[in-house]
């Protein structure tokens, strides 16, 4: 999403691209008048209010906003303890289309009366908001990802410390359900949610946030869901955003490797890579790398990967830092605070939609590991992490070639 401050300049660029015949049907969109907006933003700048109000435009088919939606509901208990009142407009979960209010009540002509103030916000897109505070300035923004720091600030939280990812299609239909407890846990500095459903899920997420802040922290403040965990029958699962990191068929081992997976959120060391990938980890001590929309698939199948000693890692990123010799090692955060290492032997990723030259394969497909690091990323990161990674095996295949090319027997010789 384009901060409001800098649209003027996101059209200009949008234009010049179009006449370079680089877009195509990407006509100009219909924005409100000049003279609408004006005389909206002025009704806005008249609107008193007695404690701060977030009133966030939403639309029925726009993912993004049912993805906040399900975060406000998750953050109600904390929400219900500020004198604040977040609003939202254009939602179709009530039923009727009525405005939802999460924390401080407001009365029915005072909804009526932000509703219609800040009813051009919409054509911003959504979700967009307007956030009123007394004697202050209405200040605009639009995104999730704006949307949900303005919700963390009203918390009293930072949001340049607090874990938010951008929701997928596979979250959105997975934050669709409720849940018993939103936790919150810190993690050298940074804040995220586990979401938990049902009273042992609850109990194990609690314990995980324990052991890393050394003290539980219940609804302190707004925290978008990050981590999410249930326990369907007898099956312990660990998702992030929609995709699922762990499952287990017992209270410890779900215990263990939810900690884990809190405490990789951590931040890197200054000399270490943080990639967004997936990592295997084989009883032998060693990893192979994999893309990250291969996690949920290689967990699902984690008892066959079992057979021939590998074992999908729980860690949010993967962290790789040169050993003496020079060569790549996983590094696996521990709230114990003492990481694991595991050397890399291998890559394994998607191969090409356009076949290559043999003689560019390589170089073609290394670049494209080395774009799984994390942004912000500076020009020495790129060139310290290709430099790991180049002397690495690579194998191109889907992932099911890669399933088979794991668990197949060694060939006899």
């Amino acid at each position: 999403m384009v901060p409001v401050e800098h649209e003027a300049a996101y059209v200009r660029c949008l234009e010049a691209w179009r006449s370079a015949g680089l877009l195509q049907d990407t006509g100009p969109q219909p924005a409100a008048p000049a003279a609408a907006t004006a005389t909206a933003q002025k009704s806005r700048a008249r609107l008193a209010v007695d404690r701060p109000v977030l009133v966030i435009m939403s639309s029925p088919g726009c993912g993004y906003c049912r993805h906040l939606r399900a975060d406000l509901e998750a953050n109600r208990e904390a929400l219900a303890r500020l004198d604040a009142s977040a609003l939202l407009l254009g939602d179709s979960s009530p039923g009727d289309g009525s405005p939802t209010v999460w924390g401080a009540r407001l009365d029915p002509d005072r909804l009526t009366e932000l509703a219609e103030a800040c009813a051009d916000v919409a054509t911003l897109g959504t979700p967009s908001a307007v956030l009123l505070t007394p004697g202050g300035s209405p200040r605009t923004m639009r995104g999730f990802d704006a949307v949900t720091a303005a919700l963390v600030e009203l918390g009293g939280g930072d949001p340049g410390r607090t874990v938010c990812e951008v929701p997928t299609s596979c979250s959105v239909t997975l934050s669709a359900g409720p849940v018993d407890a939103l936790v919150t846990a810190h993690v050298r500095g940074r804040t995220l949610g586990i979401a938990a459903r049902g009273p042992e899920p609850v109990r194990v997420a609690g314990l995980a946030a324990e052991e890393l802040a050394q003290a539980r922290s219940r609804g302190t403040g707004y925290v978008p869901v990050t981590l999410r965990v249930e326990r369907p029958r007898n099956v312990w699962l660990i998702f992030r955003g929609g995709e699922l990191v762990a499952r287990s068929r017992n209270a410890e081992e779900a215990l263990s490797l939810l900690r884990r997976t809190v405490a990789g959120f951590g931040p890197p060391e200054a000399h270490q890579s943080q990639l967004l990938c997936g990592a295997l980890v084989h009883d032998e001590r060693r990893a192979v790398l994999f893309p990250r929309s291969w996690l949920s698939y290689f967990v699902e199948r984690s008892t066959l990967l079992a057979r021939s000693g590998w074992r999908p890692c729980p860690d949010p990123f993967a962290l790789l830092e040169a050993d003496l010799d020079g060569t790549p090692v996983l590094v696996h955060p521990s709230p114990a605070g003492i990481p694991q290492r595991t050397p890399v032997t291998g890559v394994l990723t998607q191969p090409p939609d356009h076949p290559r030259p043999a003689a560019h394969a390589r170089g073609r497909a290394l670049a494209a590991i080395v774009n799984w690091l994390t942004r912000p990323v500076s020009p020495q990161q790129l060139r310290t992490t290709y430099a790991l990674l180049a002397a690495l095996p690579v194998h191109l295949g889907t992932r099911e070639e890669s399933l088979t090319f794991l668990t197949a027997p060694p060939a006899v010789a």
